[in-house]
């Protein structure tokens, strides 16, 4: 897949994010307290998402102006793996994953928005492969 055939998914999965899973998305998972940059970098390329409350307002390739706030970043062996198994905490454990996930942005933020980021990747990999 290409990376412009990877930035539409991104693009599909910011219509499901702003659409049919949006109440569930800034409910549940708590989306309606994120604002900031998530970029999830594959195969050393990043895709930059902008959330404002829960909202995916943009989504580009290329590292945020101002840092990354947070997210994850993996090779395509990864991400593969995570795609066909779903589980974030699996995929970011380094006790369980033999090759899991690298975290970017400061380690609190990721913590913080632990929840948010994980629902993120499920729904990316729904946008991906469904």
């Amino acid at each position: 897949m290409t990376n412009e055939e990877k930035l539409q998914k991104f693009k599909a999965l910011q219509e499901l994010i702003n659409g049919p899973e949006a109440d569930e998305f800034l409910n549940y998972w708590d989306g309606r307290f994120f604002t900031g940059d998530m970029t999830f970098i594959m195969d050393n390329v990043p895709f930059n998402m902008f959330f404002y409350k829960g909202k995916m307002i943009d989504v580009f390739i290329g590292q945020p102006s101002n840092g990354y706030n947070v997210g994850i970043s993996g090779d395509a062996e990864q991400w593969n793996a995570f795609f066909e198994h779903r589980n974030f905490q699996l995929a970011t454990s380094v006790k369980h994953c033999d090759r899991p996930f690298t975290n970017l942005g400061s380690a609190l933020a990721n913590r913080q928005n632990n929840a948010v980021i994980a629902q993120v990747a499920r729904l990316t990999a729904k946008a991906f492969c469904d």
